[in-house]
């Protein structure tokens, strides 16, 4: 982002006419970087008596709109991201046995401020409830989303943030009830928007909200609660793509019984895994594609992508780190390597299970959830003789997706893993399921090609 080779900064520099020419192309990828999510959702004061527009109050907003850049916009990455100066530990007194042991972050309570940050800080903008399990943000960011789109209309929108802040921004809920199992730092994860190029840019009109969809019950609402105020963000262009990167989880594999553990994240939020209000699936019927990326997630957290599939043509899916990770003898230290293999066999075999069920499932409801009425429609065997299945637990969670049947490509990432690869292609061509391989690291389901008719089956 900051390459010191900069040929077309210096041509700008020429002057004024060349500076005209260049600056379009300097900002067609705007590139915007935050040390604090209240530097975004701080909405400006309206005391005062003259109306000012928000926008010509935030330096780059105002230069895009005063050099009429804003059409010019092709993407935009906004990086909210808190730099931590290194502590320097004090000069040892004469005589003392020992150093005091000072984290990065100074001492615990800093930490935690920087992690969870405060809720109260902006009572306008945040409404942030904090509880010891997970923290709901309900503030009204839409001005916000609104503001942005009406300086510029990017194809392709890209938050770089902790889960945190991706959650206040999202006016929705993480949990952050085992996030110390993660990480003792802030990792920040991505939350990408893209659409097509062919894809207007009107904003797409929003559905009327339901009782049902806004509304919780009783005993299920805080206190502190306010009402439910979908984002914006999601809906304010016709998005077809959307991509989440978690970063990694390996560092959970050090403690006990860490598959029971949680990760802060929004994909629970997403995709309506949550208590009510927050049980609305939040991907809008525009997308189509759907990336998740994470290193060795959990196989229980990666079950809510299983079980509240949207309604999307294409999954791309990428478990297993490119980098050298996994050579790191600090960060797999006291991990068990069979424990991260045995995570991502269970998600794999549980995407391919459920993307090769025949679609026998119960018609859907306009929430884009499986209607919740008791009924078992598939006339198969959930459970034991008791009535019980093992993802009873998981059934008392908001319902159930039926969407695989709509999936139409599958691609994998992790086809490094020459040896699983296989074996998934062992399964499809056993299935006869409709499913065929494309090309290394990509199903696809429909028949053969016509022009590929006579060279011989392709793997189905």
């Amino acid at each position: 982002l900051r390459n010191p080779n900069s040929p077309l900064k210096d041509i700008s520099l020429v002057n004024q006419q060349w500076r005209a020419i260049v600056l379009p192309m300097l900002f067609r990828n705007v590139v915007w970087t935050l040390e604090s999510c209240d530097q975004l959702v701080a909405q400006p004061s309206e005391d005062s008596g003259s109306y000012s527009d928000p926008a010509d109050k935030i330096p780059v907003l105002a230069f895009l709109r005063a050099n009429d850049l804003g059409r010019r916009v092709r993407s935009l990455t906004i990086i909210v991201y808190r730099k931590v100066v290194p502590v320097v530990p004090p000069e040892p007194r004469p005589g003392a046995t020992g150093a005091r042991n000072v984290s990065r972050w100074g001492n615990t309570a800093e930490w935690k401020q920087a992690r969870f940050g405060n809720p109260f800080v902006d009572a306008q903008a945040h409404y942030g409830t904090q509880t010891t399990t997970a923290t709901v943000y309900n503030g009204d960011n839409n001005w916000l989303w609104r503001m942005l789109f009406s300086v510029m209309d990017p194809m392709r929108l890209s938050i770089i943030a902790s889960p945190q802040t991706l959650a206040r921004l999202l006016s929705c809920m993480v949990f952050v009830g085992d996030a110390d199992f993660f990480s003792t730092e802030e990792r920040l994860h991505i939350l990408s928007l893209s659409r097509d190029s062919s894809s207007t840019g009107s904003p797409q009109p929003s559905e009327p909200k339901s009782s049902s969809q806004v509304a919780a019950p009783a005993s299920h609402k805080c206190a502190t609660e306010r009402e439910y105020i979908p984002t914006a963000l999601l809906t304010i262009r016709p998005w077809t793509h959307l991509l989440l990167n978690e970063n990694s989880s390996i560092r959970v594999y050090k403690s006990y019984h860490y598959f029971d553990r949680r990760p802060p994240s929004i994909l629970s939020s997403l995709l309506g895994w949550e208590e009510a209000p927050h049980n609305v699936m939040m991907v809008p019927s525009t997308i189509t594609t759907f990336s998740y990326i994470a290193i060795f997630p959990l196989a229980t957290q990666f079950s809510m992508i299983v079980y509240r599939l949207p309604r999307i043509e294409n999954l791309y899916l990428q478990l297993v780190p490119r980098n050298d990770i996994l050579l790191d003898k600090t960060e797999m230290d006291h991990v068990n390597a069979s424990d991260l293999w045995l995570e991502r066999n269970s998600c794999y075999e549980l995407v391919m299970r459920n993307m090769l069920k025949p679609a026998t499932a119960p018609s859907l409801n306009s929430n884009n959830t499986n209607n919740n009425g008791g009924d078992d429609e598939d006339n198969e065997d959930d459970g034991d003789q008791d009535g019980h299945d093992e993802n009873d637990a998981m059934d008392a969670r908001p319902g159930r997706t039926y969407n695989w049947q709509h999936l139409c490509k599958l691609e994998t990432g992790d086809l490094a893993d020459r040896e699983a690869w296989l074996d998934a292609v062992e399964w499809v061509e056993e299935s006869r399921s409709g499913w065929r391989v494309e090309r290394d690291g990509v199903f696809v389901k429909g028949p053969v090609p016509t022009e590929f008719a006579d060279d011989g089956p392709l793997l189905v």
